[in-house]
C-alpha cells in the first residue's frame, strides 16, 4: 500500500506540485476549487443528464398524484404510483452515482497527498525542528546525527536511547535549527546503520514520519524517524476544527456548488 501511495503521490507531485507556489493556504485552496470543479465536469459529461432530467420531471408528477391519492382514500392508486416513484427514484439514483465510482477514488487519493504535503508549514530559516528517533523494544545504546549544511545542532549530537518520562517506547531526540532555504538531508546513524532524512527549507513542508522498517529479527533496530513539525492551518470555527482539511472541503464545496447551478447539473 505504501509503494502504492508513493506512485500515486508522485502522479499528484507532477499534476498540482506547482500549487505549492501559493504557501500552504493558498494550495490547499487552489486543490479544493480544482477538485470540487473536476467532480462537478465529470458528473455533468460523464453521466446521462437527459435521463436524471426525465426522471426528476417524473418524480415532480408523481409526487402530487400520490397526495391526492391519499388524500380521497384511493389507497390502490397511491400504493401504485408510490412503487413507480420507488423505482424511478432508484434508477435516478444509480444514474447519478455511476461516475462517483470513479471521482471518490481519485479525489480521495488527491485528498490525502494534500493532507502528505500541505497540512504542515513548511521550516524557514531560523526555525527550529525536534528530531525523534523511535526504535524497537530491545533497542539500547546511543545514536547520533551529523547537521547537514544549512542547519546548525541545538542541543548535543550524540543521544541515548531509551524510554522518555511518560513515553510508550524507546526513543533518541535532537533539535535542529534551519540556518538556509534549500534541501537538506540528516544522517542519523544507530548500530551500525545509518539512515538519511531529507529536510527541505523553505519550498515545502517535509515528511512527517520516515519509516525504516516495520520490524527486525532482534527488536533492536531503527524504525522510524518524526519530525515535529507545525500545523500549516490552527483548528477553527471557519474550518469546522478540520484544520486543511476544513479549508479543503469549503473551497471544493463552493466552487460545486456555483459549477452545478452554472452548467445546470442535475
Amino acid at each position: 500500500m505504501t509503494l502504492l501511495l508513493d506512485g500515486l503521490y508522485a502522479v499528484c507531485d507532477l499534476l498540482l506540485g506547482w500549487t505549492a507556489l501559493f504557501g500552504p493556504a493558498g494550495a490547499i485552496i487552489a486543490v479544493g476549487l480544482l477538485s470540487g470543479a473536476a467532480v462537478v465536469l465529470f458528473q455533468k459529461y460523464a453521466s446521462r443528464q437527459d435521463l436524471l432530467a426525465r426522471c426528476k420531471a417524473d418524480l415532480a408528477l408523481l409526487k402530487p398524484r400520490i397526495r391526492d391519492a391519499k388524500k380521497i382514500g384511493d389507497a390502490e392508486t397511491a400504493k401504485r404510483l408510490i412503487g413507480l416513484q420507488g423505482r424511478i427514484g432508484g434508477k435516478y439514483m444509480w444514474a447519478a452515482l455511476k461516475p462517483a465510482l470513479w471521482t471518490v477514488p481519485v479525489i480521495g487519493v488527491i485528498g490525502l497527498w494534500t493532507g502528505a504535503r500541505f497540512a504542515y508549514a513548511p521550516l524557514s530559516p531560523g526555525d527550529e525542528i525536534a528530531v525523534v528517533a523511535h526504535f524497537e523494544d530491545a533497542a539500547g545504546g546511543y545514536a547520533h546525527v551529523l547537521p547537514p549544511a544549512g542547519f546548525s545542532l541545538a542541543g548535543p549530537a550524540v543521544a541515548s536511547v531509551d524510554v522518555p518520562e511518560g513515553g510508550t517506547g524507546r526513543e533518541a531526540r535532537w533539535t535542529l535549527r534551519a540556518a538556509q532555504a534549500g534541501d537538506a538531508v540528516l544522517p542519523l546513524r544507530h548500530g551500525g546503520e545509518t539512515v538519511r532524512i531529507p529536510i527541505p527549507v523553505g519550498r515545502r513542508a517535509p515528511e512527517l514520519v520516515t519509516v525504516v522498517r516495520a520490524s527486525s529479527p532482534g527488536q533492536d533496530r531503527l524504525q522510524a524517524v518524526e519530525l515535529k513539525l507545525k500545523d500549516s492551518l490552527p483548528s477553527a470555527w471557519w474550518n469546522v476544527w478540520l484544520q486543511w482539511g476544513g479549508l479543503y472541503l469549503l473551497a471544493a464545496l463552493v466552487v460545486a456548488l456555483a459549477l452545478r447551478r452554472l452548467l445546470n447539473v442535475q
